[in-house]
Parts: structure tokens; sequence; C-alpha cells
């Protein structure tokens, strides 16, 4: 979670450096305000995934475990 919640900070901050870089009219401060928003996107993507995977984990070892209880 914590992951996720640094990634759309850095997404947030991506899109204010874009905005502030067309303002300007600065063209490589809006260049980097996209890539940041990028990387923020594959951060929070990178965090839901690995909590669906352990999520997926804990319903597995339930399900094993379940299954020797009506053995």
């Amino acid at each position: 979670m914590a992951d996720d919640v640094k990634g759309k900070g850095k997404h947030i901050g991506g899109k204010i450096k874009e905005e502030a870089g067309e303002l300007l009219g600065d063209r490589e401060m809006e260049r980097e305000g996209r890539l940041d928003q990028s990387e923020g996107r594959a951060e929070q993507d990178e965090a839901r995934a690995l909590e669906e995977a352990e999520e997926a984990r804990e319903r597995k070892r339930a399900s094993k475990a379940a299954k020797r209880r009506d053995i």
C-alpha cells in the first residue's frame, strides 16, 4: 500500500511539473513531468500486482488447509 501511495504522489507531482512546464513554455519540464507520471503509474501498478499476488497466495493456503480438514 505504501508503494501505491508513493507512486500516486510521483504521478501527481509529474502532472504538476508538466502543467508548470506548459505554463512557462518549458518543453523539457513538460517532458520530465510526463515521464514522472509514467513512472508513478508503473509504481502503482507494481504495488497493486504484488498485493494481488499475496492475496492469491493466501487464498491458495486457505484452500489447501480446508482440503486437509475435509480429509
